[in-house]
């Protein structure tokens, strides 16, 4: 039997289908709901966590509503926003390309919301922190008092929310767990003059598509 996707040394007994892959039930029940953007009928959750998961997602929801993402008011043509944002977004390809900890789609966007909710809705941060999430904290720890330079503290905390916004607009469907990743991977620095860039799909096939689809 083939080994656990994320500890790699268990075996993997439970198929999950947002990762195409097998788990063991220690990480199964780890990283469901928090690491994992779980299908709502899968035999390994229950009911009311996943209802309450929902729920706190609807409300964060609204909030990244709030953040000018459209063709003419995005954040993103701020200058300030663009240079965080692509810091940001660099590191994480760059994690992803070196493959030494392993992520996700979800986990990246898991992360970002963390990020923002520990520096700027006043939560206080949880034990056993994944540690991409730690090692995004600390690039944060080094890089806030160059942002603060730039920007004033509610527009960095946008940032992180609009980042959000694209992860949620390249995951899922053909492009698998790791849309956004790829994204980040074929195109960052890369985009050509006419707005478009390099989609890839979860089995690997790459296309051209524009800003605008």
């Amino acid at each position: 039997m083939a080994a656990c996707w994320y500890c790699k040394t268990k075996k993997g007994k439970r198929y999950c289908a947002p990762i195409d892959n097998l788990l063991c039930p220690g990480c199964c029940g780890e990283n469901r709901l928090k690491k994992i953007d779980c299908m709502e009928d899968c035999r390994y959750l229950e009911g009311v966590a996943f209802q309450k998961k929902r729920e706190d997602e609807k409300a964060f929801s609204k909030l990244l509503e709030s953040v000018p993402h459209g063709q003419y008011d995005d954040i993103f043509h701020d200058l300030g926003v663009a240079f965080m944002a692509g810091e940001i977004e660099a590191f994480v390809r760059d994690i992803y390309v070196a493959g030494n900890i392993r992520i996700t789609d979800q986990i990246v966007y898991e992360s970002y919301k963390r990020i923002y909710q520990i520096y700027f809705n006043n939560h206080p941060p949880e034990e056993g922190l994944d540690e991409f999430t730690q090692e995004l904290m600390k690039f944060y720890s080094s890089h806030i008092s160059l942002w603060k330079f730039n920007m004033e503290r509610n527009k960095i905390g946008q940032v992180f929310l609009r980042l959000m916004i694209s992860v949620k607009k390249m995951s899922g469907d053909r492009f698998g767990e790791f849309g956004y990743l790829n994204y980040l991977k074929n195109n960052l620095g890369n985009m050509n003059s006419k707005g478009q860039f390099i989609a890839e799909d979860k089995f690997g096939n790459k296309m051209l598509r524009s800003i605008q689809d």
